[in-house]
């Protein structure tokens, strides 16, 4: 999994990076697909706001965005965000492998020529009879 952290309007703090690639890291264990991170840390002169954008297999694109007057704080919510987005497109994904496998092994249609109970039976007695 690729990570990349870009500090806009702000000294790049190495504690804001830091964190930010330990929250970025975490998203993998949420889905092995993840290909992707990226993570814009902005540091504004009031509010301080986070932008996260993961990539997932299948060209899943995930991006979660959060402010805060504190950065640690805005990381924690974006990560969260998308942490809940992983966790959904996951059970997405799962549910669908699922209904698939249930459309495969479901039972063959009955054939239209397959005699009944009935007719069996009447056939057992003919032969028996004869």
């Amino acid at each position: 999994m690729k990570i990349n952290i870009v500090a806009r309007h702000a000294a790049g703090n190495p504690k804001w990076e830091e964190y930010a690639r330990e929250k970025c890291e975490k998203l993998g264990k949420f889905f092995a697909g993840v290909q992707h991170v990226e993570c814009v840390l902005d540091g504004g002169s009031k509010t301080n706001s986070v932008e996260m954008h993961v990539v997932l297999g299948r060209g899943a694109k995930l991006v979660g965005k959060a402010e805060s007057d504190e950065m640690f704080a805005a990381i924690d919510q974006a990560e969260a965000k998308l942490e809940k987005q992983t966790r959904r497109f996951h059970a997405k994904i799962k549910a669908h492998r699922d209904r698939t496998r249930i459309a495969d092994t479901a039972p063959a249609p009955v054939e239209e020529h397959e005699a009944t109970y009935e007719q069996v039976i009447q056939e057992m007695l003919e032969e028996d009879a004869g």
